[in-house]
């Protein structure tokens, strides 16, 4: 009995919408990068049964920009109920070279159109892919690359872990009419208009973990710190956005 509530817990879990690969290294290059997808694990869950029947017809998928992320640390392979402390400073503390970290990698497998999602400097920090649809029952790859990341040598981080929000449309609605029929959120729980709080994929956003690997921990370190990079709720009420010609679509 064991066995099997583990296979269905591990299934449940990689049907969420995640990055094919949640866990990189350190690139030393500026200009490094890693090929990756965003798997769409499944559709949106009828109302009826709540099996996921529905089909899905866009998705938008955003990196913290750094500026005003939620940056938290746990001392590096501490428990999950070990309470992670707020960093006061920036992410440049631990992380030298984030700008731009997402590139789209141009396909029409699933979707027909793409779009970045840029700030004010040009910077992409995530897309949006729409146009055809992704009939429920199947799932989807997304392809992306990730800029190669640098940590920063002279921090204590061991890890840097990226919090990657995305929503998986099935329904045009404004967001009053988020649902587990219209949308599925995997997004984290900030205070957004995009928390999904009550819907399915609740504060389970994706994940990015870049993991140190080229210079060593300063020696007064010790195990060195596990770092979390979360978006603000600023940042997904501006950048969870489906832009058209300079027309909002989704939400309504």
């Amino acid at each position: 009995m064991v066995a099997v509530l583990a296979v269905v817990v591990s299934q449940d879990i990689f049907a969420h919408t995640r990055l094919k690969t949640p866990t990189i290294d350190e690139n030393s290059a500026n200009h490094g990068s890693n090929y990756n997808d965003v798997v769409i694990g499944h559709g949106c869950q009828n109302e009826t049964d709540g099996a996921s029947t529905i089909d899905t017809v866009g998705t938008v998928v955003v990196f913290p920009d750094g500026k005003d992320s939620i940056i938290t640390t746990k001392p590096a392979g501490s428990a999950s109920t070990v309470e992670a402390a707020i960093h006061q400073g920036t992410l440049a503390d631990f992380v030298t070279n984030w700008a731009s970290p997402v590139t789209i990698v141009q396909s029409k497998d699933v979707f027909e159109m793409q779009k970045y999602i840029k700030d004010s400097l040009g910077n992409k920090l995530g897309f949006w892919a729409g146009g055809g649809k992704l009939t429920a029952g199947y799932r989807g790859l997304i392809p992306l690359t990730t800029a190669g990341v640098v940590i920063n040598p002279n921090s204590c981080a061991k890890s840097v872990t990226f919090i990657v929000s995305i929503a998986d449309i099935c329904e045009i609605t404004d967001v009053g009419g988020f649902s587990n029929a219209t949308v599925q959120l995997w997004t984290p729980a900030v205070g957004s208009n995009f928390d999904g709080q009550g819907l399915h994929g609740y504060d389970s956003p994706a994940t990015l973990k870049v993991n140190r690997t080229i210079a060593p921990l300063p020696t007064s370190c010790g195990a060195g710190l596990d770092v979390t990079i979360k978006p603000s709720a600023a940042q997904l009420n501006r950048d969870m956005k489906v832009i058209v010609d300079g027309n909002q679509v989704w939400p309504k």
